[in-house]
């Protein structure tokens, strides 16, 4: 393993691939002991499926606000690893509070609270490991999908121990993950340009990224596709449930499913520099509609497992790329702020709108209507992506108008 990682890597480069793999294998090991499963616990407590869409949606709506403010905080003052010990050390503990409430009302409260410090995890880790890959000359889906094999592992191992000993154990997975994650940012080497060594105002930066049209019409794209991904990690539970699975199950889908990212990270810096970053996010949008297309008909839980690695082609194809696209369509002085909105308005607005929608159509119709909605809201957001392939807009003409406005 060294011996290989010596001849890729200069220097201590093999060193901070490590302990970048490391803090993505433990952060996604804590997301996907929580997010898949938590609906196990929701259950266990009596919620209805309103209460559910409610308490889900609170973490996009917090981020909305929390992570453009996390991003301009590290963009200003560039303490990102200081920000990211902080945000890891406190999500953990929130977490396991968790297993002390029973009530809406609390889990609700605590779910807020999770959610102010949670959502600068994702977006401050991919700028550190985009910095790096650029770097040393690396494809960001070869750090990334260490946090696919870590979610699989979780979600897989978590749902066993679940199934033996209760939801409250999914809580001590999740704290425990992330202070593990701690461990490893230690060793991650962190890059600092000159051109993001000046700083500008937060609203200042989201208007001038916004004044970017391939950067929004992504936001638009993204706002449906992660919208329906995101969701799909709190309901699809209840879906393989209501199809004829068990909660074991539950674990050993999540465990095919994420753990088929890995392998379709690994091989999506072929595709882009085959077919483009573009191309690529198009057919990851087009195979993520087919899926919930196909999910809403109600198929057999083994042809959800055999199909399990539809999940790569689309989930994984799109986060390997999506921050490298947002990363090559802004300027360098606004890659966190840029990471952070991008996650605000996908993560954030579109998982938002989708686990509301999501908990409404639950109660009135059914878990399999819920699909076919995930089906529509991702079919719409293939339409700005066509606009980013075939439109008017090239990168070069956003270049030409970063440096008119400095």
């Amino acid at each position: 393993m060294s011996g290989s990682l010596s001849g890729k890597f200069q220097g201590g480069a093999a060193g901070g691939f490590i302990s970048f793999s490391a803090l993505y294998l433990f952060i996604y090991y804590g997301f996907g002991a929580f997010s898949p499963l938590i609906t196990q616990y929701y259950k266990s407590i009596h919620l209805t499926g309103t209460q559910i869409g409610m308490i889900s949606a609170v973490a996009p709506v917090v981020s909305i606000i929390a992570q453009p403010m996390w991003g301009f905080i590290c963009d200003r003052f560039q303490i990102r690893k200081t920000v990211l010990y902080g945000t890891l050390l406190v999500s953990g503990l929130v977490g396991l509070l968790f297993s002390t409430v029973s009530t809406y009302a609390f889990v609700f409260l605590l779910y807020i609270l999770l959610s102010f410090f949670q959502s600068a995890v994702i977006p401050i880790s991919d700028s550190l490991a985009l910095g790096y890959a650029k770097k040393n000359h690396l494809q960001f889906g070869d750090i990334r999908l260490w946090g696919a094999v870590g979610f699989a592992l979780a979600a897989f191992l978590t749902g066993l121990l679940v199934e033996k000993w209760g939801p409250s154990v999914l809580f001590y997975s999740y704290c425990l993950a992330l202070i593990t994650a701690m461990l490893f940012l230690i060793r991650v080497p962190e890059e600092v340009t000159e051109s993001s060594r000046f700083t500008v105002s937060m609203f200042k930066g989201m208007r001038q990224l916004l004044r970017i049209p391939r950067f929004l019409l992504f936001l638009m794209a993204s706002f449906c596709m992660f919208g329906s991904v995101n969701a799909n990690n709190i309901w699809f539970s209840l879906y393989y449930q209501e199809i004829g699975g068990t909660v074991a199950g539950v674990g050993l889908a999540f465990l095919l499913f994420a753990g088929s990212e890995a392998p379709f990270m690994k091989l999506v810096g072929y595709f882009v520099r085959r077919w483009g970053l573009e191309t690529t996010l198009l057919l990851a949008a087009t195979f993520s509609a087919i899926r919930w297309f196909w999910y809403s008909s109600a198929p057999s839980t083994t042809a959800v497992l055999i199909l399990f690695f539809i999940q790569g082609v689309s989930v994984g194809f799109y986060l390997a790329t999506a921050a490298q696209f947002v990363r090559e369509n802004t300027p360098a002085s606004l890659q966190v702020t840029a990471l952070a909105v991008f996650f605000s308005v996908g993560s954030g607005l579109g998982t938002m709108l989708c686990n509301l929608l999501a908990g409404w159509i639950k109660d009135e119709f059914s878990t399999l209507a819920i699909y076919l909605f995930f089906g529509v809201v991702t079919t719409l957001g293939i339409i700005p992506l066509c606009l980013i392939k075939f439109g008017p807009w090239k990168q070069i003409e956003q270049e030409q108008e970063w440096e008119a406005t400095q």
